[in-house]
């Protein structure tokens, strides 16, 4: 894998003093390695591998990445998979990074990676993939070196996410007549006057995502939030005020989610958060219960295949579907559909 601008610079100027790692990986891009460029060390051609959040290797047909999680040294396999295609993606973050864009850089390299890998878990590539890239130091440029990058994804990702899922749906919905909009916080709080909400100022800030229908004359009619998150520990509680009142003026409030989670291992699984479906012997979480159940938002979406969606025969007030990337016309965009017909008076 690549380096960010800079780098190279910083080494050879003694600014800064790459790792034994590092200096590896770099004689091995001039086409030799340790043994042969320090001739007189005993050193095996495998015996240092780059000192990286992110790193990958080869497995067969696949790739393994390999990233630190908790006190582990954490390895997923990312399926079908070739170097040459994941330098490609971890480029476009690079490149957004290197223009101080890392809000885009995220966003880019995401959709990057659902293009290359489209039978991959979704889940899976913003969870260990982007996450773990933009977490890398020599992702970044040298002159950001040694930056927090944990905290700076958890302030980046959020947007990034928002407009992935608006990049994505856009065509699709503007076949019908809906775009989704991400605006400014004067705009955000006159879109909930519009749609009836009290106290639009105080609800603004968790109404990141606006749908808006154009009706046959040309007018603009916000119809619902959509609230998106990474994972379930994002205080999903904190929408709930604004998605009842949206629910009770039969305004759309669908929650949106990559249902990350994985606890740490040296081989994490993303399992998500929402647990088994009711009816079984597990217990069921509260995280489902409050869709399902308490119909605290109108319908959740994840892109984490494993997410259990909601039973086809269970009788539920708002359900939970499985999705991928892949298509556009899926029940995410059929489900604002139906809320814009519903809102014309047309279903």
């Amino acid at each position: 894998m690549l380096l960010g601008p800079g780098w190279v610079e910083r080494f050879e100027s003694g600014q800064y003093e790459p790792s034994l790692g590092m200096l590896a990986a770099l004689i091995q891009l001039y086409g030799t390695d340790l043994p042969t460029f320090f001739a007189k060390l005993d050193l095996g051609k495998e015996a240092l591998v780059p000192d990286r959040h992110l790193s990958a290797s080869r497995a067969g047909h696949d790739l393994q990445l390999h990233f630190p999680m908790g006190s582990y040294a954490a390895t997923v396999i990312l399926p079908k998979a070739n170097l040459a295609d994941l330098n490609a993606v971890v480029g476009k973050l690079r490149d957004e990074l290197a223009a101080g864009r890392p809000r885009e850089a995220i966003m880019l390299a995401f959709l990057e990676a659902v293009r290359k890998w489209p039978h991959a878990n979704p889940s899976d590539l913003w969870y260990f993939l982007i996450a773990h890239a933009y977490q890398d130091d020599y992702n970044h440029p040298a002159s950001e070196a040694g930056r927090d990058w944990g905290q700076s994804w958890k302030r980046a990702s959020g947007w990034a996410l928002e407009a992935v899922i608006v990049r994505h749906y856009e065509s699709q919905l503007g076949k019908h007549g809906i775009r989704l909009e991400m605006p400014p916080p004067n705009r955000r709080i006159e879109l909930l006057r519009q749609m009836g909400i009290p106290n639009p100022a105080e609800m603004a800030e968790k109404a990141d995502v606006i749908a808006i229908g154009m009706a046959a004359a040309g007018n603009e009619h916000p119809f619902g939030v959509v609230h998106i998150k990474a994972s379930f520990a994002e205080r999903r509680t904190d929408d709930v005020p604004l998605s009842q009142q949206l629910i009770a003026r039969g305004l759309a409030s669908p929650l949106v989610t990559m249902d990350c989670k994985a606890s740490p291992g040296p081989t994490p699984v993303n399992r998500g958060e929402l647990g088994p479906t009711q009816g079984g012997n597990e217990a069921v979480s509260a995280k489902r219960y409050d869709i399902e159940r308490d119909n605290k938002f109108d319908a959740c979406f994840s892109y984490n295949q494993s997410t259990k969606p909601t039973p086809a025969g269970q009788a539920a007030p708002a359900r939970i579907y499985v999705l991928d990337l892949a298509n556009p016309n899926d029940r995410f965009s059929q489900h604002l559909m139906a809320r814009w017909r519903q809102r014309q008076g047309l279903a």
